[in-house]
């Protein structure tokens, strides 16, 4: 591979199905070629962001390459798993992929409990009902609101203009109300 040009390794590139071979052809082009993300992107007419998911694959224990090879997991299930930090998360989580003979679906759900140590319940905020509380939020307190649900975390920002006495009041009002809630026993984490 040292020995083709920078052109010959991205025609190459572009017709490698085998995604942990194309994985190791893109870190052959950054680190021996010194070809940048966003270049090889354009060339795959890809986000810089697929570019770097495929980097990950080369962190993907050869157990688990093994699997892929054999069949028993997908090119799916190998980028989810590369999302992990360490080796033996890794092969946790490959072992619990074919014990259980998880979906690529349930495999994403495996790995955000391993890496945010938060079991999904799948009790998610339909979109248009967070736009209705945001929308009821702003109108009310005439502040801008915005609120934000994954599978992981909440988030809810609120904005207000004007003075200093106004916005301090405010202020003061939400944590009022804050830690009234917390004294009825529900927890806040107050973010910094």
């Amino acid at each position: 591979m040292n020995t083709k040009s920078t052109e010959e390794l991205f025609e190459l590139l572009k017709q490698e199905q085998d995604i942990l071979r194309k994985a190791r052809l893109i870190h052959h082009l950054r680190i021996d070629k010194e070809v940048s993300l966003k270049k090889i992107a354009e060339i795959l007419k890809k986000h810089p962001s697929y570019v770097s998911h495929m980097i990950r694959l080369l962190r993907i224990p050869q157990l688990a390459a093994d699997g892929y090879y054999s069949g028993q997991i997908s090119s799916t299930h190998l980028m989810i798993l590369s999302r992990l930090q360490t080796e033996e998360q890794m092969k946790e989580a490959y072992e619990e992929i074919l014990k259980k003979e998880l979906t690529a679906p349930q495999t994403e759900t495996l790995i955000r409990q391993l890496k945010f140590d938060v079991a999904s319940d799948d009790y998610l905020i339909s979109p248009k009902e967070l736009a209705k509380i945001s929308n009821s939020l702003q109108e009310k307190h005439e502040s801008r609101v915005r609120i934000y649900q994954s599978r992981v975390r909440g988030k809810l920002v609120i904005e207000k203009r004007g003075k200093t006495k106004d916005t301090a009041q405010f202020i003061k009002k939400l944590v009022k109300l804050l830690e009234q809630d917390i004294q009825e026993g529900h927890t806040i984490e107050v973010l910094d």
